[in-house]
This record gives C-alpha cells, sequence and structure tokens, in this order.
C-alpha cells in the first residue's frame, strides 16, 4: 500500500477555496490598499494645513 501524500491528493478546491475566493480576496486587497492611501492622505493634508496655522 503506497503513502498517502497530501501534496498529491488533496487541491485547493479540497480546502473550500474557488475560484470566486480569490478573486474576492485579491479586489479586496486592492480595495483596503486604496483606502489606506486614502486616508493617509487626508490625513497628511490634515497635518499640512495644521502646520501652515501654525506658521
Amino acid at each position: 500500500m503506497e503513502g498517502f501524500d497530501p501534496a498529491i491528493n488533496y487541491g485547493p478546491n479540497d480546502a473550500g477555496i474557488s475560484a470566486l475566493t480569490i478573486i474576492l480576496g485579491i479586489v479586496g486587497l486592492i480595495a483596503i490598499s486604496w483606502l489606506f492611501g486614502k486616508i493617509y492622505a487626508q490625513v497628511a493634508k490634515f497635518f499640512e494645513s495644521n502646520n501652515k496655522i501654525d506658521s
């Protein structure tokens, strides 16, 4: 009897991962990165305008 090799006998779909899940994960990462950039820009703009008022 041959030994059980999970790398051969299991694939991504066995873990419940589908193409839709992968696509949604990638889109989610892009959206989170974009949102972080927007928040960073607003915070930078706030501190920049606050610094000009203090000068």
